[in-house]
C-alpha cells in the first residue's frame, strides 16, 4: 500500500507541473505595440468617519493598453511592489499570446508575464478599414 502512495505522489509531481509547462510552450504568439500603461486606481468609497475597514493593500495594479492588429486590449498588469516593466513602455514591440480572458506578453529580453483582460475596443482610422 505504502509503495503504491509513493508511486501515485511520484506520477502527480512529474506530470502536474510540467503540465503548465507544456502549455506554455504551444503558446502562440503575435507582434503588438503597446499604447500606454498607467497605474490603476479602484474607485473607493470616501467616508469622514473611521471605520473599521482594513487598509488598503500595497498591491501595485497597472492598466496596461496593447494594440494587436486592429483591437486593442487593455491588461491589468500585478505586482508586489511599485515596479512597471520596461517592455510596458509606449510604443514598444511586444510578443502577445491570448487565451480567454488572459494575455501572456514576452518583451525583448524578459520573461513571459501575464495579464488578465479587462476590456477590448477596436481600433478606428483607415489602416484598419482598408483590409475588409
Amino acid at each position: 500500500m505504502r509503495e503504491t502512495l509513493r508511486c501515485l505522489i511520484c506520477f502527480v509531481l512529474v506530470f502536474g507541473t510540467s503540465a503548465p509547462a507544456l502549455n506554455a510552450s504551444t503558446r502562440q504568439f503575435q507582434k503588438a505595440i503597446v499604447v500606454s500603461a498607467q497605474k490603476y486606481e479602484p474607485d473607493r468609497p470616501r467616508y469622514g468617519k473611521r471605520t473599521d475597514a482594513p487598509p488598503p493593500t500595497t498591491d501595485y495594479t497597472y492598466d496596461v493598453s496593447i494594440r494587436l492588429n486592429c483591437s486593442v486590449y487593455v491588461g491589468r498588469y500585478e505586482s508586489a511592489f511599485d515596479y512597471l516593466p520596461s517592455a510596458f513602455a509606449p510604443e514598444q514591440s511586444i510578443e502577445v499570446s491570448l487565451e480567454k480572458h488572459l494575455m501572456f506578453v514576452r518583451g525583448l529580453g524578459t520573461d513571459e508575464m501575464k495579464l488578465g483582460v479587462v476590456r477590448r475596443y477596436p481600433v478606428a482610422g483607415d489602416s484598419c478599414n482598408s483590409g475588409r
